[in-house]
Parts: structure tokens; C-alpha cells; sequence
């Protein structure tokens, strides 16, 4: 499937083509929806709306694994969290619940790990959606505006260089957003 035929495929379907990406990849598609958003195809409020909901139900589904405990861990084969660290993010919880979860939604990859942890470290859920949710919305809000930011300079150079800033908007930030999450990763383990 080619770039181009992607976004036909997200112009086409909208809202319902993004709700389930946003649910198994939020970040990416949050910027991809942002270009989108450039162009008309999406409206602000039922897409910030659609995303942050999105998010709501992947990082609930992870809090209630770790609800479960260590033996649901051990059950889900796919998840591979060892056992240490998971007591020490659990720690970070217990002693400061908003510190963590601020660091568990600004980590790319890592978010699942600290979604475990909250519900493992018996964080009520009332709580956890009080800061999930506030998080959400912040880090859902700045992603769309680069991704919107990226399509408005498309559209402002036309559409011989569309193919160019599309290409950018679904690698390059993608691919830069993980970097400065491996250079962040680097720096905390070195402390």
C-alpha cells in the first residue's frame, strides 16, 4: 500500500479508519490525523474527542492488567516486563503518582509498562483516569498541532511538494518523536 493510497483510505473512512489505529498506536496517528486536519478532511473537537477516548481504552486495558497482578503478567506472553522493574515504576507511583504518569505519557513505547505499573501499584482508577485523561488531552492537542503545523505548509507550497511533506509528516516526525524518546531513555538510565 503506498503513502497515497493511506491517506485516500483515512480521507475516505475519517473517524472510523482513526479510532482503531489511535487505539493500538496513538502517538503516530495523532500526527498523521493532524495533517489531516490541515486539509478539512477532520474536524478539531470530535477528532481531540475520538483520539483521547482512543487512548482512554488502551491505557485502561493495561491499568487493569496490572490490576491482575504478577500472575496475569505471566499469562500474557506478549507483554514482557521483568519483575523488577515493575516494583521499581510501582514505587515511583506510591511516592509520586503525577511525576509518573507525566514521564509514562511523554515516553514513546514505554507508556505500556507505566499503564501496568499504575494499576499494579493499586492506584484507584478514579485517580488514574483524573491524570490519564488531563495528560491526554495535552500530549493529543500538541501532536495534532504538528501534524496540522506539517499540513499547512504543504498546502501553502502546493501540491507539486504535497508528496514531500506528506512523506515527512508520516516518517520523519514518527521517526524523530522515537529518537527523542531513545535519547530520553539513554539519559534516564545513565542516572
Amino acid at each position: 500500500m503506498t503513502t497515497r493510497e493511506i491517506i485516500r483510505f483515512f480521507i475516505r473512512y475519517k473517524y472510523f479508519a482513526i479510532f482503531p489505529v489511535a487505539v493500538a498506536e496513538g502517538p503516530i496517528i495523532t500526527i498523521i490525523s493532524g495533517f489531516l486536519m490541515s486539509r478539512g478532511t477532520l474536524s478539531f473537537l470530535p477528532l481531540i474527542s475520538l483520539l483521547v477516548f482512543a487512548d482512554v481504552i488502551s491505557d485502561s486495558v493495561f491499568y487493569f492488567i496490572g490490576k491482575g497482578g504478577r500472575k496475569a503478567l505471566d499469562k500474557i506472553k506478549i507483554i514482557k516486563i521483568s519483575p523488577e522493574r515493575l516494583e521499581k515504576i510501582e514505587h515511583q507511583f506510591e511516592r509520586s503518582p503525577w511525576k509518573t504518569m507525566i514521564v509514562a505519557k511523554a515516553s514513546y513505547g514505554l507508556g505500556t509498562v507505566f499503564m501496568i505499573a499504575s494499576g499494579a501499584a493499586n492506584m484507584s482508577f478514579r485517580e488514574f483516569l483524573e491524570y490519564m485523561l488531563s495528560l491526554n488531552i495535552v500530549r493529543s492537542t500538541v501532536l495534532l498541532g504538528i501534524g496540522y503545523y506539517f499540513g499547512r505548509i504543504a498546502l501553502r507550497l502546493g501540491p507539486t511538494y504535497l508528496w514531500y511533506y506528506t512523506l515527512s509528516v508520516i516518517v520523519l516526525v514518527p521517526l524523530g518523536y522515537y529518537a527523542v524518546h531513545k535519547y530520553k531513555k539513554r539519559h534516564r538510565i545513565e542516572d
